[in-house]
C-alpha cells in the first residue's frame, strides 16, 4: 500500500469528518420545535420558565457561539446533560446504551453475513437451477421490504398471535436471575425478533453478490484444473467459495451503514433501549447534546468502516489504489 492511497484516503476522511459534524449541528436546530416548551409543557412549568430554561440550555446564544460550544465539548468529551434525563450527563446516557446497540449490531452484522454468503454460495454453485432462481428472486424481495414493516409484522405474529417471543425492551422488567445464563438467555430471547429483522431485510446484498461472484469464479481455469483431476464436487464449491468469499468481506465494513439505519428503526419499532432508541426520543424532546452526540457516535462508526473497507480493497486488489 503506497503512502499516497493512505493519505489521499486520510485527508478525504478528515474532509467527510467535519462536513458530517456541521451537518450534525445544524439538523436538531432546524426541525420545528423549541426544546424549553417542550421541556416546559412536559413538567407542566409555568410559561416563565421557558425563558429561564432557554438561558439554562444556552438556547438564546447565537448559532455561531452555539457550535463554537458544540465543538469544544465534542472534542474535550464534555457533551453536557441530557435535557429530558437531566441531571444526567450524555457521555453517561450514551454509555449505558451503547452495549445494547453493539449488542444488536454485532449479532445482526454476523447473521447477514454468514446468511447471506452461504445462500449466495449455493445459489451461484446451482446456476441456472430451480434453487438458485428462488434465492435470488426471494434476496431480490426481501430486499425492497423496510425494515420497520417487517418489524411490526415479527411484533404482531411472533409477538402477539404466538406469544413466541417479547415485543419490547431489552430485558424482562422486575426479572430476577438465579444464574449468569438465565440472564444471558433473557437477552438472546429479546434479541431474537430485532436480529431477525434486521438481518433478512439486509442479507440480500450479501446474497446477490456472492452469488455472481460465485459464477465469475467457476469460470476461472483452476475450477477446471480441479475437475480435470477428479476432485470431489464439495471440494471443488469449496475452493471456489474461498476466493467467491472476498467481495462480501470488504463489502461487510461497507454495508455497517446500511445495518446501523435498520439498527436505529428496529430499536425504535421494539422500544430496545440503544442508542437507535435514544435517538428517537430525544428527537420528540428536541434533546439536542444527546442529538449530537449520538449521531456523531453513529457517523464515525460508518466513516471508519468505511475507511477501513478502502484500506481492504487496496490490500486485496493493487489496482484500486491507481485507478482511484
Amino acid at each position: 500500500m503506497s503512502k499516497s492511497f493512505l493519505v489521499k484516503r486520510s485527508i478525504r476522511l478528515i474532509i467527510v469528518f467535519f462536513i458530517i459534524i456541521l451537518i450534525n449541528f445544524l439538523l436538531p436546530r432546524v426541525m420545528p420545535g423549541n426544546p424549553a416548551t417542550i421541556l416546559a409543557n412536559e413538567y407542566q412549568l409555568p410559561p416563565e420558565a421557558v425563558e429561564s430554561l432557554e438561558e439554562l440550555l444556552k438556547l438564546d446564544r447565537p448559532l455561531s457561539e452555539q457550535f463554537i460550544a458544540y465543538l469544544y465539548s465534542l472534542f474535550t468529551g464534555q457533551w453536557g446533560y441530557s435535557y429530558k434525563y437531566y441531571p444526567t450527563t450524555v457521555f453517561e446516557l450514551i454509555m449505558q446504551r451503547l452495549p445494547w446497540t453493539l449488542l444488536l449490531l454485532g449479532t445482526s452484522s454476523i447473521t447477514v453475513f454468514l446468511m447471506g454468503v452461504a445462500l449466495g454460495i449455493v445459489a451461484g454453485w446451482r446456476r441456472g437451477t430451480r434453487v438458485d432462481a428462488a434465492i435470488t428472486f426471494s434476496a431480490v424481495l426481501v430486499y425492497a421490504i423496510p425494515y420497520y414493516w417487517l418489524a411490526l409484522t415479527f411484533q404482531f405474529v411472533f409477538g402477539n398471535v404466538l406469544g413466541w417471543f417479547p415485543i419490547s425492551q431489552a430485558l424482562t422488567p422486575g426479572a430476577v436471575y438465579n444464574s449468569v445464563l438465565d440472564y444471558i438467555a433473557d437477552v438472546l430471547w429479546h434479541l431474537t425478533l430485532p436480529v431477525l429483522a434486521i438481518t433478512l431485510t439486509a442479507y440480500a446484498t450479501y446474497t446477490l453478490v456472492t452469488r455472481n461472484t460465485m459464477v465469475d469464479v467457476l469460470s476461472e481455469d483452476f475450477i477446471m484444473v480441479d475437475a480435470a483431476k477428479g476432485l470431489p464436487q464439495r471440494k471443488i464449491m469449496w475452493h471456489a467459495a474461498r476466493n467467491a468469499i472476498l467481495p462480501p468481506v470488504t463489502l461487510l465494513a461497507i454495508r455497517i451503514g446500511h445495518i446501523v439505519g435498520g439498527a436505529v428503526f428496529t430499536e425504535t419499532v421494539f422500544s430496545y433501549p440503544g442508542v437507535g432508541y435514544l435517538i428517537y426520543e430525544s428527537i420528540i424532546f428536541k434533546d439536542y447534546p444527546v442529538l449530537n452526540a449520538a449521531f456523531f457516535m453513529l457517523a464515525l462508526t460508518v466513516i471508519i468502516a468505511n475507511f477501513i473497507a478502502d484500506l481492504i480493497y487496496s490490500l486485496l486488489d493493487p489496482r484500486v489504489k491507481y485507478e482511484r
